[in-house]
């Protein structure tokens, strides 16, 4: 098959991970995968063993397939020059219906609670891009721990809103009177034009460390050397991060946003409902006290994330796009 992409850019997005990690699990089965976007240029921070092509060559070339998750672009969708063209609802946005209510387009959802919204609110059929993570970057690493502190790390994109980020600082904050040993750690890559640093829209009372731009290959050791991860993100489709810690063996705090398909509260993540710092806060102290309860969780999320690899989820679409050509 020959599959194409059509994206905004190739910087550090959970949205362009997943499709430099479908592509290159694609073309590891002998289809091609293309990504068109702006200027064409391949990432630099994750490896795509694919070809980048400028985002206009797309209503040039010929493909199979073409498929899309920004709404900004959806007229390079429409106008693609393919058999089958699929919008990948990625998160909860109000375009949604507009995508959906076009019957040129196949939907795709990347968790199942986007699919049931695709299936009920708009009642379309829904491709499930389930997933997913990469094992051979995200997995148990052996670090030296200082055992006088806790740490709890969370994802560092501050301006974005729905992340909630500032909620698990607040929620840490609550915290530090009762364990003065608390630290708080962030992670991020500055990203757009201009590029916002966000290390200077963080205000805590813990004390944080903020690492930027830290390289792939380095990241499974960020992740496994916290001791709590947490995420407060609203409307979101697939968590990465979460994912990403559990593939690193860390137990996870976290809203059922984006978390719904591997995170069952008390087994395999401890789930928070109402995303206010007091609910977050109990949940981590939850887990700073009970050393069991934190090895518990940390075993049964990791056990639970590899099915989820990006390599199971292109099995299953490659049966069903198979199928639907």
């Amino acid at each position: 098959m020959k599959i194409a992409a059509i994206l905004p850019h190739v910087e550090v997005f959970g949205g362009v991970r997943r499709y430099i990690e479908i592509g290159n699990n694609f073309i590891k089965r002998d289809h091609s995968f293309k990504i068109y976007h702006t200027d064409g240029s391949p990432p630099a921070w994750l490896e795509f063993i694919g070809e980048t092509r400028p985002i206009k060559q797309v209503t040039l070339e010929e493909n199979d397939i073409v498929i899309s998750s920004d709404y900004s672009l959806i007229h390079y969708l429409e106008s693609a020059k393919a058999g089958m063209k699929i919008f990948y609802c990625l998160l909860e946005h109000k375009n949604n219906r507009k995508v959906c209510g076009n019957r040129n387009f196949f939907i795709m959802g990347n968790s199942t609670g986007i699919c049931e919204m695709v299936r009920q609110k708009y009642k379309r059929e829904c491709i499930e891009g389930i997933g997913g993570i990469n094992p051979e970057l995200f997995h148990p690493v052996e670090t030296k721990k200082d055992s006088r502190q806790t740490r709890i790390l969370c994802y560092g994109r501050i301006y974005k809103k729905r992340k909630g980020i500032q909620k698990v600082v607040k929620a840490a904050g609550m915290l530090l009177r009762k364990y003065p040993s608390l630290r708080l750690q962030l992670f991020d890559t500055p990203v757009g034009t201009p590029r916002l640093d966000a290390r200077q829209m963080v205000h805590s009372r813990v004390p944080v460390t903020f690492y930027t731009s830290i390289p792939q290959e380095k990241m499974a050791e960020l992740y496994s050397q916290a001791d709590i991860f947490v995420s407060a993100e609203k409307r979101a489709g697939w968590s990465n991060p979460c994912a990403e810690a559990m593939a690193c063996k860390v137990p996870v705090v976290c809203s059922p946003s984006g978390t719904r398909d591997f995170a069952t509260d008390g087994e395999t993540a401890l789930v928070f409902h109402f995303r206010h710092p007091l609910m977050i806060a109990r949940k981590i102290r939850r887990l700073i006290e009970d050393k069991n309860l934190r090895e518990q969780i940390a075993e049964r999320g990791y056990k639970e994330i590899q099915q989820y690899t990006w390599s199971n989820l292109v099995d299953k679409l490659e049966k069903e796009f198979t199928k639907l050509l």
